[in-house]
C-alpha cells in the first residue's frame, strides 16, 4: 500500500493501494444512491426476510446490513416487529436502504457509511434522528471503481476474519459452560449449609478509607464502576454509608436470572443494596465463582428467588440453609486450574479480536476521506 500523506494537496486518503493514483470525487449521497424508506421495500435478502415497517425518520444509526444487493441503515433492536439477520435484531420502521447505485459498487456503500459520524448530522435535541432529505445531502468521497472492489474486498475480507473469531470466542464459552457444569454435577466431597461456608458481612466504608465504587457483572464478577459505560450518579457524601467488599468476597446482587453472585477480585466498596459474603478458609479462593454461574445452580435459587423480571430477589437467609458439596482444597485447586487454563485461552482470542476490530478502525479511517 502506498502512503499518501505527503500528497495533502490532494483529494486522497492517507493510505492507498499503490496502483491507484487518481483524486477521489466527492458527491452528495443523493447524486450517487436513491434513498429509500422500509416501508417501500417490502422484503429482504431476495425475498427470503420479510421488511414490517412505515419508514420514516431514524432514531438513530447503530449499525448497517448489505445484503449483496442494497445497504441497509437502520438501528438495534427488539420493538415494533424486530427483524432478526445476520445475528443481529434490527428495528425496521426506522430502515432506509439504498438501491440504484451510480459509479459506485454496494459493498463499497456498506463500508464508507462505517466512516461518516452519522451523529454529526442529528436533527433532533433529544434521541438522535436522521431523515432521508438529510441522508442525501451528506458529502462524501468515491474513488474509481476497480479502487473501490479492492478496498471493500480488503474490509470484507477482515469482516470474515471477525466473524471466525467471534465463532471461536462463542464456541469457548459453551465449552466453558459445559466443562463448568459437569465438573460441579460430578463432584465428590462433604456436603455442607451455604452458611457453615459464608458470613454476611456488613462492613460500612464509615472512613472514607475506599473511594473505587465497584458494581456486579456476572460474566466479570465485581468490576470498577468506571469501567462501564453506565454513569450512576451518587454523592460523594453517600460513599461513607457503602460497604466495604474485600478481594475474595461474593457479591449477591438482583439479577438472579444470571445467578446473581458476582466474585470480587479487589477490594473496594459497593452499594449498599448489596449483600457481602465472605467465605471462610474451608473455601479455596475464588472456586464458588464458576459454580454460581453455572446452569444447576442458577436453576436452584428459583426456590429461594422472589419478585418477576430484573427486579427479582435472593432471600440470603434461605439460601444459606441450602447445601453444596465440596470437595477437598486440592480437588478445587485442581478443578480451578481446568476452568482457569479456558479462561487463559478466552482472555487471549478476546484481545485478539479488539486487535482485528482496531484494525479495521484504522483501515476505515486512513483509507477513506
Amino acid at each position: 500500500m502506498a502512503d499518501n500523506k505527503d500528497k495533502k494537496v490532494l483529494n486522497v486518503p492517507a493510505l492507498r493501494f499503490p496502483e491507484f493514483t487518481e483524486e477521489w470525487n466527492e458527491y452528495a449521497i443523493g447524486k450517487v444512491l436513491s434513498i429509500g424508506n422500509g416501508r417501500d421495500y417490502k422484503h429482504l435478502h431476495n425475498g427470503n426476510i420479510p421488511v414490517f415497517g412505515t419508514g420514516g425518520y431514524m432514531t438513530s444509526v447503530d449499525d448497517f446490513l448489505y445484503d449483496g444487493e442494497s445497504v441497509f441503515i437502520g438501528r438495534k433492536g427488539t420493538i415494533n416487529k424486530p427483524l432478526y439477520y445476520n445475528g443481529k435484531f434490527w428495528t425496521v420502521d426506522t430502515l432506509f436502504y439504498t438501491h440504484s447505485f451510480v459509479n459506485v459498487l454496494p459493498k463499497f456503500v456498506y463500508c464508507l457509511f462505517q466512516t461518516i459520524n452519522w451523529l454529526k448530522y442529528n436533527e433532533a435535541s433529544g434521541v438522535p434522528s436522521l431523515s432521508k432529505a438529510t441522508i442525501e445531502k451528506i458529502k462524501v468521497c468515491i474513488p474509481s471503481m476497480d479502487e473501490q472492489d479492492k478496498l471493500s474486498n480488503l474490509l470484507f475480507l477482515l469482516d470474515k476474519r471477525i466473524e471466525v473469531q467471534n465463532k471461536i470466542i462463542e464456541d469457548l464459552k459453551k465449552l466453558k459452560s459445559a466443562i463448568v457444569d459437569k465438573l460441579y454435577l460430578s463432584t465428590k466431597g462433604k456436603t455442607y449449609p451455604f452458611r457453615e461456608l459464608f458470613e454476611v458481612v456488613n462492613e460500612r466504608n464509615k472512613n472514607n478509607a475506599y473511594s473505587n465504587v465497584l458494581s456486579a457483572s456476572q460474566e466479570l464478577g465485581m468490576i470498577e464502576r468506571s469501567d462501564i459505560n453506565i454513569d450512576i450518579k451518587f454523592e460523594q457524601d453517600s460513599i461513607s454509608r457503602y460497604k466495604i467488599v474485600h478481594k475474595g468476597d461474593y457479591v449477591v446482587h438482583l439479577r438472579s436470572f444470571q445467578g446473581g453472585f458476582a466474585f470480587s477480585d479487589r477490594t473496594g466498596i459497593c452499594s449498599p443494596a448489596y449483600t457481602i459474603l465472605r467465605p471462610n478458609d474451608m473455601v479455596v479462593y475464588g472456586y464458588l465463582s464458576y459454580f454460581f454461574t453455572s446452569k444447576p445452580f442458577i436453576k436452584s435459587l428459583k426456590l429461594v428467588t422472589y419478585g418477576i423480571r430484573d427486579g427479582r430477589s435472593i432471600n440470603v437467609d434461605e439460601w444459606l440453609d441450602m447445601t453444596v458439596t465440596l470437595p477437598t482444597k486440592q480437588e478445587q485447586i485442581h478443578v480451578l486450574a481446568i476452568i482457569n487454563a479456558i479462561d487463559s485461552k478466552l482472555r487471549n482470542e478476546t484481545m485478539i479480536r479488539s486487535d482485528l476490530h482496531r484494525q479495521k478502525l484504522c483501515l476505515l479511517n486512513s483509507m477513506f476521506i
